[in-house]
């Protein structure tokens, strides 16, 4: 993240989440990550931080602090280790008789309004313009998608597949997207496409098909 004004500490939003720990990085690792299959350098630089909660229908408040001053305009990089709860309001999870295909279970998140803090913890407001990365590891017949470009996919373990994705476009928080399940990409044009199941690609594919030329009107 790029530093703001000087500052001490950092104020995270989360919501739904167990944070474990917190540590700080050299700049840039987050980046790198997404670049390089989630390889994060290892450190055991622990940071002191707490949870606030001002307003419990909103969330937490994660506080970092942070062992120096930073300086406006400076790059810094943490790292915080959390589980997600199986009933975050960001994340949906359907069981394979909730899908079309009736195979293959599949799950996708859902950030607006301030959904996306309980994803992942964040400055969560439509205010705040990020640029974002994941890696995504998923058994090798599943696929996932983001609202970012694929950066690399590799061989986890066995049966299992890690999908990296960076978008370097500043957006705002609740655009951040994911979805995993038995799912295909069909191109309609050079920006635009639709992802489905294969059981209802023909149909999304129809439905859409003029997107590109409203999108090419429109600019």
């Amino acid at each position: 993240m790029t530093v703001a004004m000087d500052t001490m500490y950092i104020q995270l939003d989360t919501r739904g989440n167990n944070i474990e720990d917190v540590q700080l990085l050299p700049s840039g690792s987050a980046y790198s990550a997404t670049m390089n299959a989630g390889v994060v350098p290892v450190y055991y630089n622990s940071l002191v931080w707490d949870i606030k909660t001002p307003n419990p229908e909103s969330g937490d408040v994660l506080v970092i602090q942070l062992p120096m001053t930073y300086g406006a305009g400076s790059m810094l990089s943490i790292q915080v280790f959390y589980v997600t709860d199986p009933e975050s309001k960001g994340i949906t999870w359907l069981y394979p008789n909730q899908t079309d295909g009736g195979v293959w279970p599949f799950v996708f998140t859902y950030s607006e309004d301030i959904n996306a803090r309980a994803i992942a913890p964040q400055q969560d407001t439509p205010a705040n313009k990020i640029t974002y990365g994941a890696c995504v590891t998923v058994d090798k017949r599943l696929r996932p998608y983001m609202s970012a470009n694929i950066t690399g996919t590799y061989y986890a373990f066995y049966g299992y597949y890690k999908t990296c994705f960076y978008n370097q476009i500043p957006i705002p928080n609740y655009l951040m997207a994911l979805v995993i399940g038995d799912l295909e990409y069909t191109s309609l044009g050079d920006n635009t496409g639709v992802l489905a199941e294969p059981s209802i690609t023909a149909a999304a594919v129809e439905e859409f098909s003029r997107l590109q030329a409203i999108l090419d009107t429109t600019e």
